[in-house]
């Protein structure tokens, strides 16, 4: 029994020494855990709350579900030109825009429906991935992108997610050889996958096409996004100065062509073409565009394909209707009359008629007059063929006209003579493109 209980003690205090190691080494565990969520705690708090970083507003995130279906207003380009102006503002600008791209070389496959509910699911991708990211200080691409306000902030996501997301990009082919021969150049359906396409086979959007694409989608967000025109450029700007959220009361311009960028007014006076105060002033350069102003842009984008395609009286008519949405721009009543009279378009617009008329005048008068210089015993030397300085040569192309972005050079005008059995199309807004095997204009 003594033996029993003396074995017993003895392994007791055997194992007294491990039992004193085992609640050490537990009280170290739970210290080194304590200090473990102490620190996580800290490092969190200091995330949320960085120095210097702005307190997160109470914004509502915009559910998806909650962003409108985009409601077509026109059925085809000639019911949208039938709308009053007045109209246009509750258009959305990619359906302008792709209604003018109807009919034309490249459009084969356009569907409009498809690619503005195409539009519409970006834009519910952008929403979403704009408010995850809004605020995160571990987001910005530029050191100095958290500085801007919202607004900045909001611009920049969405470019972002349009191209790193979703994959819109630039045409590399039209980069160096842009030409207006393929719709798809100038107009957004360049970027839009039809229904048996994917976006990796989309040609891309170029320096005409990429802002609209940007304005598009920001304005299913609400955003104050405009079209600005320059000398050779189109850019967007964020025109929010008025806006009723404070956060998004800013001004500032927006170049998407090669990622995002902001630059002022000032810099596009010297990029891409170094312009005066009154060059500006006068084809109303760096002005955030209106509605019917965008659509006269389009129409504009229309005729310089139909120039392209060598449908010269087409392009006229586009350039005719350009002018009726936005008389102000000396770029459009330029085209107009050029490719007027070497197509021999009749326009019945009285004041588009004067300048046609005038400038035949000043033609034949100035090739009266290097006839009369060149013959013997005028001014002109006869044995050179030379002419008074600043009358030029007759056969000179189109000059470069103000404006965006600058049509096909032509030659000098040429008589188109109507074959027998046929008559020219009566002037007026068109929507289509003359196709192989139409009867000739």
């Amino acid at each position: 029994m003594s033996s029993e209980i003396t074995e017993r003690s003895g392994t007791k205090a055997r194992l007294a020494p491990e039992a004193v190691k085992s609640t050490r080494a537990g009280r170290i565990i739970r210290v080194v855990v304590n200090i473990a969520l102490l620190a996580a705690i800290v490092v969190l708090g200091y995330l949320t709350f960085l120095p210097g970083q702005p307190t997160r507003p109470a914004v509502a995130v915009v559910a998806p579900s909650h962003l409108p279906k985009t409601v077509r207003k026109a059925r085809n380009l000639d019911e949208l030109l039938k709308m009053p102006t007045g109209q246009l503002a509750g258009v959305d600008i990619a359906e302008m825009n792709l209604l003018c791209a109807t009919g034309l070389p490249g459009s084969e496959k356009l569907n409009i429906d498809h690619a503005l509910a195409i539009l519409d699911d970006w834009a519910k991708r952008v929403a979403v991935e704009t408010e995850r990211n809004l605020h995160n200080p571990t987001f910005s691409r530029q050191g100095d992108l958290l500085p801007h306000g919202e607004a900045y902030r909001r611009a920049e996501m969405l470019l972002h997610v349009l191209q790193a997301y979703l994959g819109v990009k630039y045409d590399l082919a039209a980069k160096d050889k842009f030409s207006f021969k393929d719709s798809r150049t100038a107009f957004i359906h360049g970027m839009i996958p039809a229904t048996d396409q994917s976006l990796k086979k989309t040609p891309g959007g170029t320096f005409v096409s990429m802002p609209v694409m940007y304005v598009a989608v920001g304005r299913r967000l609400g955003y104050p996004l405009k079209l600005v025109t320059t000398k050779g450029l189109v850019f967007a700007r964020w025109d929010g100065t008025d806006n009723p959220k404070p956060a998004w009361r800013e001004r500032f311009n927006i170049d998407v062509a090669n990622g995002f960028a902001s630059y002022p007014d000032e810099y596009y006076k010297t990029w891409p073409a170094r312009l005066t105060d009154k060059e500006v002033s006068a084809n109303r350069y760096l002005l955030s565009l209106t509605p019917a102003e965008e659509l006269a842009e389009f129409l504009a984008y229309r005729g310089h394909c139909g120039l392209e395609n060598s449908q010269t009286a087409f392009a006229a008519r586009c350039y005719e209707n350009a002018c009726g949405y936005d008389p102000t721009r000396p770029c459009y009543r330029e085209w107009f009359v050029e490719t007027a009279i070497r197509s021999g378009y009749r326009t019945k617009t009285p004041a588009l008629a004067r300048l046609v008329a005038r400038r035949q005048m000043a033609e034949r008068q100035r090739a009266d007059m290097l006839a009369r210089l060149r013959q013997p015993g005028g001014n002109g030397d006869p044995a050179v063929g030379t002419s008074p300085p600043g009358l030029g040569d007759l056969t000179t192309a189109m000059p470069e006209l103000p404006g965006m972005p600058q049509p096909p050079r032509v030659g000098p005008p040429q008589p188109q003579p109507t074959p027998p059995g046929t008559s020219r199309q009566p002037p007026g807004r068109t929507s289509r493109l003359p196709q192989p095997g139409d009867p000739p204009r």
